[in-house]
């Protein structure tokens, strides 16, 4: 049985060479899913350099995340599962650069603080969403291996975004928020060039679908004989 499950994996492995579509969908994926996780935990262990009641900017970060939470499947279907993931990106890189100059709204408010709060709720958004798209773009015979190479590379946004919030401490302030925008914008133009909207449409089963529901008919099948031939 273990030798099964290996060959298994070996065969889905080999599928993503054969089936370049379903390989570069999985790699963006990724990449998304990789900032989405930097930018969540960025934010959420950066907060108290933000202010100086720590305790009020977790509240507010909560709620951000509650209201982003609830919001993602009505936005989802409202705008489909493309453009409500490059909203929320944009929403994402907006208010990174909006917190970068140094404006004082009132003595407790500043527009950084403002901006990170949106961007708060922004990449919270793009995370519920990202798993709705991500599952809905990956082939259901290959859905569990797309799901953990995505979930993996979270796992590693994680903890570099956590990081990336410590620049806080030693640079300017606008490094970590350059940072964070940089790499939201390459999200979104991989999104923008790469996926395709899966609002409405059928969930592809296998390497193939992929491939022909992205227009490539060269991996069309008929059968000839019992046989199952490209043409």
């Amino acid at each position: 049985k273990q030798w099964y499950q290996r060959r298994v994996r070996g065969e889905q492995l080999k599928d993503f060479k054969s089936h370049p579509t379903m390989l570069k969908e999985t790699l963006v994926c990724m990449l998304t899913w990789f900032v989405c996780a930097s930018l969540f935990y960025g934010f959420s262990f950066g907060w108290s350099k933000l202010s100086s009641n720590l305790y009020i900017s977790y509240l507010f970060s909560a709620l951000g995340n509650f209201i982003a939470f609830s919001l993602t499947v009505p936005v989802c279907n409202l705008m489909g599962r493309k453009r409500a993931m490059l909203f929320f990106l944009i929403c994402g890189i907006v208010s990174n650069c909006l917190a970068m100059p140094d404006l004082k709204l009132s003595d407790t408010w500043s527009l950084e603080y403002v901006a990170c709060l949106i961007g708060n709720l922004s990449i919270s958004g793009a995370f519920g969403t990202i798993y709705i798209y991500t599952c809905e773009l990956a082939p259901t015979t290959h859905r569990g291996m797309v799901m953990s190479f995505s979930s993996s590379s979270a796992r590693i946004g994680s903890f570099l975004g956590t990081y990336t919030s410590l620049l806080y401490d030693i640079t300017d302030r606008r490094v970590p928020l350059a940072v964070f925008a940089g790499a939201t914008l390459i999200s979104a133009v991989g999104v923008f060039f790469f996926l395709s909207d899966t609002t409405g449409r059928r969930i592809p089963e296998t390497p193939r679908d992929v491939e022909l529901l992205a227009g490539k008919n060269k991996y069309q099948e008929v059968e000839e004989g019992g046989k199952d031939e490209k043409v």
